[in-house]
């Protein structure tokens, strides 16, 4: 469902699921945001095709010779080059949250 936002821009409705994001420095948890009534599935394997994937809500932790360290970083927000995700794990069976994008 698409809406007008004040400004001629706009806006559509978004669910969002917690992922995990393994790349080749790190790990990375957030919430990927979707269409509602698209399978989670689904939109992880769009978005794999995308350049870059965007997380909100994030939680960083780094790689140090193969360990994971013990310290983690957070942000609102991540973008990351779709190329270096090796992984991808769903932490919810359910999405979590609708959101306006």
């Amino acid at each position: 469902m698409t809406d007008a936002r004040p400004g001629g821009g706009e806006y559509i409705q978004r669910e969002a699921s917690r992922v995990r994001v393994f790349t080749p420095s790190g790990i990375i948890d957030g919430l990927y945001h979707h269409v509602p009534g698209v399978r989670l599935s689904d939109a992880l394997r769009n978005a794999t095709n995308e350049r870059h994937m965007l997380l909100t809500d994030v939680s960083i932790r780094n790689l140090d010779g193969g360990a994971i360290e013990s310290e983690v970083a957070t942000a609102s927000f991540i973008l990351i080059n779709t190329q270096h995700a090796s992984v991808i794990v769903p932490l919810d069976d359910q999405q979590t949250e609708s959101h306006a994008a």
